[in-house]
């Protein structure tokens, strides 16, 4: 089983300006173990010292294309995706959210934290927390793992220096 977790962080629709994402955190998960994280900064004008998304385009996309990709709530990320590269064909997508919902239909919360927290797979990274992409997309793997062998196994990518 292979597939890559990802979590856009966007600036949002504030003073008028557009939502664009500015940091996007991606997980690799091969065999039940997440394998590989990494992490772009997009050029925005809240990230003016960033270069631009699609100037990136060859470093995050090979991440991407060809894999299963898997979100928490996958509406942001697919937007993203779509907006930025309407020709390519992104996916197919698992969408945390929906899976544990369906799983677990009476749970009190499906927050991509309240999930952690209920199946205990918090990530422990240094320095970051929620809404942060990397967490996010670390976080969304491990949830993703959980769901689909009710276990998490170990990796040596949870901690990033």
């Amino acid at each position: 089983m292979e597939f890559v977790a990802i979590d856009f962080e966007t600036t949002g629709w504030e003073h008028g300006a557009g939502n664009e994402p500015w940091q996007l955190g991606v997980a690799v998960v091969r065999d039940l173990e997440i394998v590989k994280t990494r992490e772009f900064f997009f050029g925005t004008p809240m990230t003016p010292d960033c270069e631009p998304m699609m100037s990136q385009w060859d470093e995050w996309s090979s991440l991407l294309t060809g894999h299963r990709l898997v979100a928490h709530n996958i509406a942001t990320e697919r937007t993203i995706l779509t907006r930025a590269a309407p020709l390519t064909k992104w996916g197919p997508w698992t969408d945390t959210l929906r899976l544990a919902k369906a799983m677990y239909p009476s749970l009190p919360g499906y927050s991509l934290g309240e999930l952690c927290e209920t199946f205990g797979i918090v990530p422990e990274m240094q320095g970051r927390t929620w809404h942060d992409a990397l967490y996010d997309a670390v976080a969304c793997a491990r949830l993703a793992i959980r769901l689909n062998t009710g276990s998490i196994a170990p990796s040596r990518y949870y901690s990033v220096p």
